[in-house]
């Protein structure tokens, strides 16, 4: 007997193997259930949302928190705590990039003095629930400026992929490098490499925003040096049951590509292979040694060139 197989956006009829349709225009958010009738669908689940509500839900500190759940931050802080303190004694302020909803920092500010950047305005809100006494401010980290200096500064949680291009990755790294103090350290929590990267079969992660539950159904792609992440959400309420999509393009970076960006900025680095949670870290301190700016060697050049294609 022929199974159907239907796309997991609108539940429309697909080829085996497939998971979308095709009609991206009709897929903002669906109602995740097999009926033509409008009426009959909001009578089975609910009506749906709106594009706005889609994103607004997506990009909620809620949901993040509520996926990663799995992630051990106590454990990371541990080790980064210990890091931190050989590589810079006498610590007391941190900047954490990308710091996405205050995890890092609920763990670390009765230690440290934490401030936080990221793009991302309600993971802000939720970062300074956390943490009410650092300063959390809505940025870019190609391009951003607090005119001031900390002991160290942190880009955790492979948060350095969304750079994606190499340029990019040359502008984030030297961004964050001036905002490191003479003897202080940056510290980058870095995605796969090219060679690391294995597309994955699809896997499904579950949390609980408010009193409902939300099951991500996640698969990955390659192209080129990028690595795709798709990502389909139900999220059932006790009146509906919604369904959200994203696609996050991470960029894949050579070891000599991100060792050449710290050097780019004026910086040693070296190369943790464990790291916080088996993804290794990169470890900058300023050298005088090293001029900014410097024009990128020939083998970095050509990996460069190709990933800005």
């Amino acid at each position: 007997m022929a199974h159907k197989h239907f796309c997991l956006k609108c539940n429309a009829v697909v080829a085996e193997g497939n998971f979308d349709c095709g009609r991206d225009a009709d897929h903002t958010t669906s109602n995740f259930a097999p009926s033509a009738d409008p009426e009959k669908k909001r009578r089975q689940i609910g009506s749906g949302s709106s594009a706005s509500s889609s994103r607004m839900f997506i990009d909620s500190a809620e949901l993040y928190d509520a996926i990663y759940t799995f992630k051990n931050y106590a454990r990371e802080c541990d080790r980064l705590r210990n890091l931190i303190n050989a590589l810079v004694p006498g610590t007391r302020t941190i900047l954490d990039v990308a710091c996405g909803t205050g995890e890092h920092a609920k763990f670390l500010k009765e230690h440290y003095a934490i401030d936080g950047v990221d793009i991302n305005e309600s993971y802000l809100r939720a970062a300074r629930l956390k943490n009410p006494s650092g300063n959390y401010v809505r940025a870019d980290m190609m391009n951003f400026d607090l005119r001031r200096t900390y002991d160290v500064v942190t880009c955790l949680f492979s948060a350095i992929g969304i750079a994606k291009t190499f340029n990019r990755l040359e502008a984030a790294v030297t961004c964050m490098a001036r905002h490191v103090r003479p003897g202080g350290a940056l510290i980058i929590e870095p995605w796969f490499t090219p060679d690391q990267w294995h597309p994955t079969t699809p896997f499904i992660l579950v949390g609980e925003v408010g009193a409902g539950k939300v099951y991500r159904l996640s698969n990955s792609i390659k192209e080129g040096q990028l690595s795709i992440l798709l990502h389909h959400y139900l999220r059932a309420t006790p009146a509906n049951i919604e369904h959200y999509s994203a696609r996050i393009e991470l960029g894949l970076f050579t070891r000599d590509e991100m060792a050449w960006a710290f050097e780019f900025a004026g910086m040693e680095a070296r190369y943790d292979v464990e790291g916080l949670m088996g993804r290794g870290l990169y470890i900058g301190k300023h050298d005088t040694r090293i001029r900014c700016g410097l024009v990128r060697p020939a083998e970095v050049l050509g990996k460069a060139n190709r990933a800005t294609r």
